[in-house]
């Protein structure tokens, strides 16, 4: 089962997951996200931000996850590398834990917000007039 479906289907006590309305995404609010990640730094940001940006882009990545994509973008192999790029980095294995190296975690976090930002793209493509 990958990350995106043990996420799915978790319940929510207030609200069941079949019922609960997905907001439209928002893409500048995942870009912000993103930039934020991927500025330019002399230094490791400290762990606790790390930490907070990473889980605000694996929430993006894993909405991102569940569009509803048309066919003819599902068989691009860019998209395609995009889905099993974000896969991979969403396994919980893979992610860093209170052990990991701020410099991994940040690395990590860097990864998956290039990651993140290259299914945005299709989304923003698809979305566009």
């Amino acid at each position: 089962m990958t990350m995106t479906e043990e996420y799915e289907s978790g319940t929510d006590e207030e609200v069941r997951p079949d019922v609960r309305a997905e907001l439209p995404i928002d893409a500048d609010t995942i870009q912000k996200a993103i930039d934020e990640v991927t500025a330019t730094r002399l230094d490791v940001p400290p762990r606790d931000a790390i930490d907070r940006h990473t889980d605000e882009l694996a929430e993006h990545a894993r909405r991102l996850l569940r569009e509803d994509y048309p066919a003819g973008q599902q068989d691009n192999s860019g998209v395609r590398t995009a889905f099993r790029v974000l896969y991979r980095l969403l396994d919980a294995r893979l992610r860093p834990t209170s052990v990991t190296s701020d410099y991994t975690a940040w690395t990590y976090s860097r990864n998956l917000a290039n990651a993140t930002h290259a299914l945005l793209d299709v989304h923003r493509q698809r979305q566009a007039p």
